[in-house]
């Protein structure tokens, strides 16, 4: 699919869901960790990539100078104003855009975090890419995703699909590996968190092409974690446990990528 049509896919799909995106609870899972890994503090100028309602933005506005949030898809930027508002934080720029060239200049941030959205990027190298070049030496890149084994990648990806027809392709742990190799960093730091939601509230928050396809196939995977998203049964309510991998690494002052110096741009570089 080119960028244009798959751009106006994601726009479709996130127009629906913005309303009851931030609602899920298991969606502000963790956001302590981030903060932890991040080492955010008052000083820091942070970037949010994908920043959808918010939710990661405003949790990072809270320790940090300042935070901007880019989206491609308005609905998703009005619900996260609406969550700054609730959270009175001031210190919040929204922007509406795409990712793959970021309209900001190099080194103009020490913190680039992107969660849940890489999933989504027809062009994800591009996007680290990116990520990497706005980011000051000596600053942090994170992304924060669903990341599974290669043997469960096909079925999580054709469940996915059916959920939600913007998902591309979740990539394994080592595919991000590989990313960030190739994007110029080095000394690669990993964590994890189970992101728990009950199957109903998930269906709720989804505009599926076919719900019941998608539901029979999440239920049929109890005990049996073909999908890599460990389905168990709790009485009568079914619940989904999304292995999300926190992938973080320093943008170096000095580091050699294919034999050639860089210091910074990822431009330079290739």
């Amino acid at each position: 699919m080119d960028t244009k049509n798959h751009n106006k896919n994601i726009v479709e799909q996130f127009s629906k869901q913005a309303g009851g995106y931030t609602s899920i609870t298991s969606h502000s899972d963790s956001l302590d960790k981030l903060i932890s890994i991040s080492s955010a503090s008052e000083g820091d100028n942070v970037l949010d990539v994908a920043c959808g309602s918010g939710i990661v933005s405003c949790e990072f506005a809270k320790h940090t100078r300042h935070v901007t949030g880019i989206d491609i898809t308005r609905g998703m930027l009005d619900e996260a104003k609406k969550l700054q508002a609730e959270q009175q934080l001031d210190n919040i720029t929204w922007q509406i855009g795409t990712v793959e060239n970021l309209p900001y200049k190099d080194h103009a941030f020490s913190i680039v975090i992107s969660r849940f959205g890489f999933h989504h990027f027809l062009n994800p190298l591009k996007v680290l890419s990116e990520m990497r070049r706005v980011c000051k030496p000596g600053g942090i890149v994170m992304v924060v995703d669903v990341s599974l084994p290669d043997s469960k990648i096909k079925k999580y990806n054709e469940m996915e699909k059916n959920r939600d027809h913007s998902h591309v392709a979740a990539l394994s742990s080592t595919e991000f590996s590989e990313l960030f190799e190739k994007t110029g960093f080095r000394n690669l730091n990993t964590d994890f968190y189970s992101m728990k939601i009950e199957l109903n509230e998930q269906l709720k928050a989804s505009f599926p092409r076919d719900p019941d396809a998608l539901k029979n196939m999440i239920i049929a995977d109890v005990g049996v974690n073909e999908l890599g998203i460990g389905v168990t049964k709790v009485n009568d309510a079914f619940f989904l446990h999304y292995p999300i991998q926190i992938f973080s690494a320093k943008k170096e002052p000095t580091s050699k990528v294919m034999g050639k110096k860089i210091t910074g741009s990822i431009h330079e570089e290739q």
